[in-house]
């Protein structure tokens, strides 16, 4: 049985969602402080569908696929499978219909010009390779794959002093030292302009280099911001910060400046663990308060 597939346009550019799988148990170790009598506060949130009948929150892993001109865009590529993952077993050595998924919707592998990776989180790089004969090989042979240089380089000092950092130090060696090996790795600055609408926007705070990526099409600008944000209920209270983050004090401040630069106009936004519908509208009200509006943009 194949994942879920959801289908969108965000003006001219086609958009494809595959989830992974859904996260909904773990938000309790993203987010402590969103328990279910702090989101029944939040009354354009108890009643959507980011959360459950009992205010627990939902979300999912899930990759982005654009179609934007001639090019065709994956951004963030999920967890992967048979991941060696010491500190994170319940994310190990998965074995879900991933790539069997894009077969049976027809989609060809060797047609993605670009991979982008928000940041190097284990959730975000996944599926950047595929593991045959004992060996990771490129998920899209064809592809640039775009990794913030300082996000890359700033794994390379740090010391691996506990288990998260030594854990990561195995991500790069499963899913970005292949992309490298084969000639495949672009290193792009936090602000680059990749051509065809597509910006990068620094968006530091949950890693010391977090990109997001913001995409100009025809009237339509629309945003994906990666881990800026875990859920929704991080729009209503930008001071929930995820304990993993790499400055919680810096995620704060960035999405601050996000929503106050997006509220109440037409840019439409979303994360990447942002249960689908994904896409919304920031809205700003008379005490400052954020909220978040869905658009649903499915085909």
């Amino acid at each position: 049985m194949g994942l879920d597939v959801i289908k969108s346009k965000i003006g001219d550019v086609e958009i494809m969602q595959v989830v992974e799988q859904p996260l909904d148990k773990y938000y309790t170790l993203f987010l402590p402080m969103a328990t279910p009598e702090e989101i029944g506060k939040i009354d354009w949130l108890a009643n959507s569908h980011h959360v459950r009948e009992d205010l627990s929150l939902r979300g999912s892993s899930q990759m982005f696929i654009l179609k934007v001109n001639k090019r065709v865009f994956v951004i963030d590529t999920c967890i992967g499978n048979e991941e060696d993952l010491l500190e994170f077993p319940f994310w190990a050595n998965l074995n879900i219909e991933f790539l069997e998924t894009l077969d049976a919707i027809g989609f060809d592998r060797d047609s993605v010009t670009d991979v982008l990776c928000t940041h190097l989180h284990l959730d975000h790089v996944g599926w950047n390779t595929f593991k045959k004969k004992g060996k990771w090989h490129p998920t899209f042979p064809k592809a640039k794959y775009h990794f913030a240089k300082d996000e890359f380089e700033w794994w390379h000092t740090v010391p691996a002093e506990n288990d998260f950092l030594i854990t990561h130090k195995d991500v790069l060696s499963q899913s970005v030292y292949p992309i490298i090996e084969a000639g495949l790795a672009n290193f792009v600055e936090v602000n680059q302009d990749l051509g065809d609408g597509i910006t990068l926007l620094p968006t530091p705070g949950h890693t010391v280099a977090h990109i997001s990526v913001q995409i100009k099409t025809g009237n339509e600008t629309f945003i994906i911001g990666g881990d800026m944000c875990h859920h929704p209920c991080q729009i209503a209270h930008p001071d929930w910060a995820m304990p993993a983050d790499y400055s919680q004090e810096k995620s704060t401040s960035t999405r601050r400046k996000m929503f106050e630069s997006i509220a109440d106009t037409e840019i439409l936004y979303t994360c990447t663990h942002f249960k689908n519908p994904s896409f919304g509208k920031v809205g700003k009200n008379s005490n400052g308060e954020f909220d978040f509006q869905p658009i649903d943009k499915e085909n």
